[in-house]
Parts: structure tokens; sequence; C-alpha cells
């Protein structure tokens, strides 16, 4: 049997034995959430107001400021917004006006986008309430936006120093180490994502050029950190093959055999510890991620037909790590 019939295989005998996307039909065993859905007693969702229908009058305008005003002034509220728990503020008007003025027909200039990094930096490492349930979209939205960040910095490379990046490099890390609320689709409140959105982060710091291997190393550790702490969360809404390409941006460029020898270490080490007596949330969720992304990591490897960097050396580790 070849590598990739093995990885189908196997990936296929995972799916009777392991859980699945939440829409998978009668999964054997079902998956432990990190936190509830909503908690109990969650406000309602704020009614829409004068103010979201002005945004959404702009935004409907494709997203020019209104006569009078100016990207820069108005940049405060969609700060707020991508911290709502309602997703028509947070991913509709925060995120997508965001993104058109940052990176796909920037309007703010340098000046407020460094601004925008040291406010949305804050908002990444604040201190977290584990009674707010509401409080992880300030934090995943925050990476989501930082992410929006280095990428307007890779295009306008002075927007940027390389203390700023390395600023955010370690502030991402250190959030993927301690964000304890990592759900998917919450329902009425939309996505929370936080590895996902950390992850989108850590790929845009990979490709910043005058990051150094030790720099790309800290963004495999956070990837790490994602995957195998044990947070209890089993990643089933996309985030393996967000969590991957961090991972393909940093050995694509180049980082050291020794420094993915070293992270595909601490990303197996779960799948190596003996079955415990007694279910244990944590361990499972840890197997079943570093299992996750380390398929996802092979596939994608093997379909490249010109790996570039260090690319080929991960796959043909890969392929022995999985039994190919």
């Amino acid at each position: 049997m070849t590598g990739l019939a093995r990885l189908a295989a196997l990936s296929a005998l995972s799916a009777l034995v392991g859980c699945g996307p939440a829409a998978a039909p009668a999964p054997v065993v079902p998956c432990p959430p990190a936190l509830a859905a909503a908690p109990a007693g969650a406000p309602a969702l704020p009614a829409p107001d004068d103010r979201l229908r002005r945004w959404q009058a702009i935004h409907a305008a494709g997203d020019a400021p209104p006569p009078g005003t100016s990207a820069e002034a108005l940049l405060p509220e969609l700060v707020v917004y991508l911290g709502s728990p309602d997703p028509a503020r947070r991913d509709g008007i925060g995120y997508e006006v965001l993104a058109q003025w940052l990176v796909r027909a920037p309007r703010l200039g340098p000046a407020a986008v460094r601004q925008l990094a040291i406010d949305l930096r804050a908002r990444l490492t604040a201190p977290i309430d584990p009674a707010d349930g509401d409080g992880v979209f300030a934090r995943s939205f925050a990476a989501l936006a930082l992410s929006l960040v280095v990428a307007r910095d890779l295009a306008e490379p002075t927007v940027l120093d390389d203390a700023a990046r390395r600023a955010i490099l370690a502030d991402a890390v250190a959030y993927a180490r301690r964000e304890p609320d990592l759900r998917g689709h919450t329902g009425v409140r939309g996505w929370a994502h936080a590895a996902a959105h950390t992850a989108d982060l850590l790929k845009f710091l990979a490709r910043v050029p005058s990051f150094t291997d030790a720099d790309r190393a800290s963004i495999l550790d956070g990837v790490a950190a994602l995957v195998v702490r044990r947070h209890g969360a089993i990643f089933h809404h996309g985030e393996d093959g967000r969590l991957a390409q961090p991972v393909l941006e940093a050995v694509r460029r180049g980082i050291s055999p020794a420094a993915i020898d070293a992270w595909l270490q601490v990303i197996a080490a779960p799948l190596g510890e003996p079955a415990l007596a007694e279910f244990e949330p944590g361990q499972y969720a840890a197997q079943r991620n570093a299992r996750n992304l380390l398929f996802t990591l092979f596939v994608q490897l093997a379909l490249d037909p010109a790996p570039a960097g260090q690319a080929a050396y991960l796959r043909d580790k890969l392929r022995v790590l999985l039994g190919g």
C-alpha cells in the first residue's frame, strides 16, 4: 500500500472511531466541548440601532467614509465593534470594513495602523475573566485584526519596524498559550474561532522577510501551544487547515531541520502517551488535535509538486511518523 493509500485508509478508520465535525452523522465518540455553547443567563444580543444602520449603509456603499469624516476618525468605532458579541457588528462591519481599509483598498495611513496595532495588542494581552463568556470575541478578533495589520505591513514594509513585528509575535504566542475559550461557531453569537484566528496571525508573521529561524521557531511554538495544550477542546471547525498554514509558511522559508525536529517531537508527544484508566478530556483532545494537524500537513505536502525550503524534509519526516 502506498503512503497516500495508507493515509486514506487511516483517515477513514479514524472517522469511525473518533470525534468529527458537528454535522457528522452519529459520531461514535462525542467531542467534549471546552466551554458550553453559551453561558447560562447570557445577555441577549444588542438590538440594531442607528449607529449599526449607519455602518451598514457605509459598508453597502463600498466602505467609503461619509463626507466630513475619515477612516482614522471612524476607526475607534470599528475597534469597539470587533469585540461585540453580535456577529452583525463584529464580523459584518468590524472585520469587513477594517479589512477593506487596511488591505483591500487602504484608507488608513501608517501612523493610524501603528496605533491600531498597539490597541489590538492591548486587547490581546488583557486579563481574562473566566466568568465573561463573551470576552473571547474581543481577544479572538484582535488576533484576526492583527493579521490584517501584518498583511498591510508585508505590502508596505515601512508601516512597522522589526521591534513592533516581534512584539506582535510575542503577544500572539503568549495568547496561544493562555486562551481558555476555544469554541469554533458558538450559535447565535457566531464565530469565536480563537485558534483559527491566531493561526491566521501566525501565518502572516511567518512571511515577514526579516524574521530569523528563532522567530519562526516561536511561530511553531504558538501552533504547538494551541494543538497540544491540555485545554480539552477538540478542534472540529476547520482549525487544522488554518493551523497548518503557519507551519507550511515557516517550512517553505527554510526553517532549519533541527527546529522542525524539535517541533515534531512536541506535537507527536501526546500520540505516544498510554491510554489512561479513565477518560481524560485534555489528553484525548491533544491526541486528536495533533493527529489531525499532522495528517493535514502531510496531505498538503504530499500534493506539492515543487516543495520549497524544508518542505520535502518535513514531508518525509511525516511519512515516517505516520507510518507511510
